[in-house]
């Protein structure tokens, strides 16, 4: 069975958590400051030399990398899911380990029955980073990413009039005089989705004050001119953001003539801008007040803030919902910036809210987000703990890379990435994609659904989702990254370059929603308990409850996800205990799953 097929069976029967916990404590989240690096990001991509190992995943679905940093923060438009069922998907691609000169845009196509070969090579001409893609048209795409033309770093965009087949023309746009641009955002619309909108940041030198600005372009004919070029927003400006760091903004579905976007929530300020004339004016409008913003310089307490990932989606109103991470900060008086790796929160807001600042965005606590209505996503409990070994390093939160659309019902989605209790390595938890939802506008939510539950992610990182926009068949379509090893390789260095692969996730709304019924975990229904004694040395004992008499399955996997036992087990109705003797299993951490009734669930346990 190939992933995509057991990961709607395992989906459609799986529901791992509801909106009753609400934990304002983090047992095993140790609260201790980190010197943040600083993202003063690399275009180029080239980190070190390091030599490939681990195992490659057998059940891609359309998409593979070893390459493995896909945003330096908030996620692009990298997926669309077009009214006949077709897709359009983008990422970072590169193999050339260390030098990354292969690296560019990977694109794949489904035609409405299958994917096309995942590629191999990049999209572009030259070697380039981070892309976004739109409809472009009235059927065809467009891709834009940047790429270096000496001296300057410039954007290139791929077009093509029928999407998913002929061939790509490039066309490209400079930065102003003597100025690079780079970190593209896009999105389309108008008659054909015509009209292309464009945010990039400066690279090389300050710019009207920053080093780091914010640009906006606008061309009414798909790229071919461009009526406005390189706009910049004094609102933006070093008075307000001391700079705008790359992928630091995130463009809303368009509704119409109007626009919106998001900028910000990190240490500093972080803002929404719309336009209702398609892009001729702007308004400003604040969501998070930093007490630091634009930096003043010298120590600061710590405080709340924003990890700098971010999204925007608009209503049917034209009233835009943001959501982003939470991160707590200080900067000591030499001006170093220190962030708290442990920090969780997942942040929700809408144009009817008060504004947040410091005090409701806690250093300290959860409690105020929770009053407030703006806490929707949160480290999840496993089996009623939420301790964690350890986490990769991305210098963001534990929930992360969050991605929010509206559907025409006003129901609201949001997906983020974030640690999973429970789902480790020996060293370190893997993050998961988990979902939440709104039926009324996002005053009440639904519940945090786990998407990565089923056996294919008992060793899997998951990262990076994109959500498409539409939602053909009633259904959120959306896509992530898998990494065997937890954290990066690119960037942070924490192991060695591995074969990441991307995973294709329909997902039909009632689930999300609660509208439709699933077999759930609870506590009269079918159920692995938790193993005891553990650690052991010679045997213990895994109990579990059934519905009925029925024939289960116990696999053992060593801590590299290897195989190594595999039993079955007739079980009676009502609570059950199977003895498991260590036999020839030597000391160290193993994992295994009970597969029962056509669900799976997941344990662990340590010989000593």
């Amino acid at each position: 069975m190939n992933r995509l097929v057991l990961c709607i069976t395992i989906l459609l029967v799986s529901f791992v958590s509801n909106a009753q916990f609400k934990e304002v404590s983090v047992p095993g989240h140790p609260d201790k400051a980190v010197l943040m690096t600083d993202k003063t990001l690399n275009p180029s991509g080239v980190y070190h030399q390091a030599f490939i190992h681990g195992q490659k995943f057998d059940e891609a679905i359309f998409g593979e990398t070893v390459y493995d940093l896909q945003t330096y923060n908030a996620m692009q438009q990298r997926m669309f899911v077009y009214p006949d069922e077709t897709i359009g998907t983008t990422w970072m691609l590169g193999y050339e380990v260390g030098i990354w000169g292969d690296r560019g845009t990977g694109y794949n196509y489904f035609d409405g029955m299958e994917w096309d070969p995942y590629p191999t090579v990049r999209l572009e001409t030259e070697s380039t980073g981070w892309p976004c893609y739109a409809p472009l048209g009235s059927n065809g795409e467009v891709v834009c990413a940047f790429y270096f033309e000496d001296p300057y770093w410039s954007l290139v965009f791929n077009r093509r009039e029928q999407k998913g087949e002929g061939a790509w023309v490039e066309f490209y746009l400079s930065g102003p005089t003597e100025m690079g641009i780079a970190w593209p955002a896009i999105i389309t619309n108008g008659e054909n989705n015509n009209t292309i909108h464009l945010l990039a940041v400066t690279v090389g030198g300050e710019y009207m004050g920053q080093n780091g600005a914010l640009l906006y372009s606008r061309s009414l004919d798909g790229g071919e001119t461009w009526d406005i070029e390189h706009h910049f927003f004094e609102e933006l400006g070093p008075d307000h953001l001391t700079r705008v760091p790359g992928d630091g903004y995130s463009w809303a579905d368009p509704r119409g003539d109007t626009l919106a976007f998001c900028v910000g929530f990190r240490t500093e300020d972080g803002y929404i801008m719309k336009s209702y004339d398609n892009g001729i004016t702007w308004q400003k409008s604040i969501v998070y007040d930093s007490p630091y913003s634009p930096y003043p310089g010298g120590s600061t307490p710590t405080y709340g803030a924003g990890d700098i990932t971010q999204s925007i989606a608009l209503d049917n109103q034209g009233m835009a919902h943001v959501t982003f991470g939470r991160m707590k900060y200080y900067y000591n008086n030499l001006g170093n910036l220190f962030y708290f790796p442990a920090t969780e929160g997942l942040i929700y807001w809408n144009e009817n809210m008060d504004m947040l600042d410091s005090t409701i965005v806690s250093s300290y606590t959860l409690d105020k987000l929770i009053n407030n209505g703006n806490l929707i996503g949160w480290v999840i409990p496993y089996n009623g703990d939420s301790t964690l070994i350890g986490w990769g390093s991305y210098y963001v939160s534990l929930t992360s890379w969050p991605q929010i659309n509206i559907d025409e019902q006003e129901r609201i989605f949001v997906l983020y990435s974030a640690t999973a209790a429970g789902y480790d390595n020996g060293s370190k938890n893997f993050r998961h994609i988990f979902g939440n939802s709104s039926n009324d506008g996002g005053n009440t939510w639904n519940g945090i659904k786990d998407f990565c539950t089923d056996i294919n992610y008992l060793f899997a990182e998951c990262n990076y989702p994109a959500m498409s926009p539409t939602f053909i068949n009633n259904t959120i379509h959306f896509y992530f990254e898998t990494d065997p090893e937890p954290g990066l390789h690119v960037w942070t260095n924490e192991h060695n370059p591995t074969t990441n692969e991307f995973v294709y996730m329909p997902v039909e709304i009632p689930f999300l929603t609660g509208e439709q019924e699933y077999i759930t975990h609870e506590n009269n229904s079918d159920g692995v308990c938790l193993n005891y004694p553990n650690p052991f040395n010679n045997y213990t004992h895994i109990e579990f409850k059934s519905k009925k008499a029925e024939i289960i399955q116990l696999n053992i996997y060593n801590s590299e996800g290897k195989q190594i036992r595999s039993t079955q087990y007739n079980c009676q109705k009502g609570q059950n205990r199977i003895k498991l003797k260590r036999d020839q299993l030597t000391q160290g951490l193993y994992f295994y799953t009970i597969i029962q009734n056509y669900k799976i669930f997941n344990g662990k346990f340590i010989i000593y």
